[in-house]
């Protein structure tokens, strides 16, 4: 007979602990742990970036007559990008002083002692890093690099008046069916290290031209020391030399004016644009090809390091003794910078063309974000 009142006791506990796992409750209250120190995180490391970006460029401005309010709006238009590595480390730095609050208060081990999981408990953290990966991405697709042309015009046209030079500039005329390449733009209108590609209407190569220099005066393009290449309608290149020449003129419809007004730096094209120039087939070497496929992949996986924070900040402070616990979160901080390391160092390599584009760009991101689960799931 007490074995029978045993066996709805038994069921009963189980039930309570299955409401307990989907309380929306306990779901706000993870919510709110991990948000409030979120934010403080966040605006306490936006200050000391926008401190380190005032001391380190303030002394450049006040050495100009320059109005206030350029100077505000320069270091105002740096802060976007600045947020690009701000939010994962402020995710990792809330993520952990969560779980030291809690495990100081003995809920975790409350919670394991109820047969609750911490990984499930904590969806709303998973939820929220998310957030703030989408949040990077969309950063660093507009914000950052609208704010960081912006902040670099100021400067170039404030401090820097003597540097007039734009490079590595990449422009499609798409009404003329025809791709530029420039690896230097004076404001004078002169040009270094030219390639002009001109498509036929079928999307296929007509030729490409090569010069060392050009010169654009009175509506006409000066090439000086280049070479003609003209290709076939299947795209493959023409039996024969290159037409070799001193100097050829053009009459192309795109002025410098056009062509600067419409390009960017190669640091501040989005993922979008990289793939753009990717696919435009305009590039004057190898070297920058492995440059732009780096960057595209890097772009496109970084805004991970934000799970990756939430990841290793959970799962590495959690510990039974204080000591474990302030280990953990070393452990945590340590890995995260690790995270950026690793990145730079691989970054180098694909530049250098020791490693391939999606290895250099993306692979430390997937590694981390990988190994960040796999220490969240051991931890359970």
């Amino acid at each position: 007979m007490p074995s029978a009142h045993h066996a709805p006791a038994q069921a009963t506990t189980r039930d309570v602990s299955s409401r307990r796992r989907l309380s929306t409750i306990l779901s706000a209250y993870f919510c709110r742990e991990f948000i409030l120190p979120l934010f403080c995180a966040l605006l306490a490391f936006a200050v000391l970036f926008l401190i380190n970006d005032v001391f380190d460029d303030l002394p450049d401005f006040l050495n100009q007559d320059i109005p206030g309010s350029v100077v505000m709006r320069y270091f105002l238009a740096k802060q976007p990008a600045n947020l690009i590595n701000v939010i994962p480390i402020s995710v990792l730095l809330a993520a952990s002083f969560m779980v030291m609050m809690m495990g100081k208060n003995s809920e975790l081990t409350a919670m394991r002692a109820a047969g609750l999981s911490l990984g499930s408990c904590a969806w709303p953290v998973w939820l929220v890093a998310s957030i703030m990966c989408l949040t990077v991405f969309a950063i660093g697709e507009s914000w950052g690099p609208a704010g960081a042309k912006a902040a670099h015009d100021i400067r170039r046209q404030w401090v820097d008046k003597d540097d007039d030079r734009l490079t590595h500039i990449a422009f499609a005329n798409a009404q003329q069916r025809r791709d530029w390449f420039i690896e230097e733009l004076q404001q004078n209108d002169t040009a270094q290290n030219v390639i002009v590609r001109q498509y036929r209407p079928d999307g296929s190569t007509d030729w490409v031209l090569n010069a060392l220099n050009a010169e654009y005066h009175a509506d006409t393009w000066t090439f000086v020391a280049g070479d003609i290449k003209r290709y076939d309608e299947r795209g493959a290149l023409v039996v024969g030399e290159p037409e070799f020449f001193h100097q050829h003129q053009e009459s192309f419809a795109e002025a410098p004016s056009d062509i600067r007004g419409h390009s960017k730096a190669w640091d501040l094209l989005t993922i979008r644009e990289l793939r753009a120039v990717l696919n435009g087939n305009i590039l004057p070497a190898s070297q920058i090809q492995r440059l732009l496929k780096v960057m595209f992949w890097h772009h496109l996986c970084f805004p991970l390091a934000s799970l990756v924070g939430a990841l290793f900040g959970i799962a590495l402070t959690i510990a039974q003794e204080r000591s474990g616990v302030m280990k953990g979160f070393a452990t945590a901080v340590g890995m995260l910078v690790l995270f950026y390391l690793v990145g730079q160092f691989t970054m180098v390599m694909g530049k250098n063309g020791w490693l391939p584009a999606f290895a250099a760009g993306a692979l430390p991101s997937l590694a981390f974000t990988a190994g960040g689960i796999f220490t969240m799931w051991r931890k359970q």
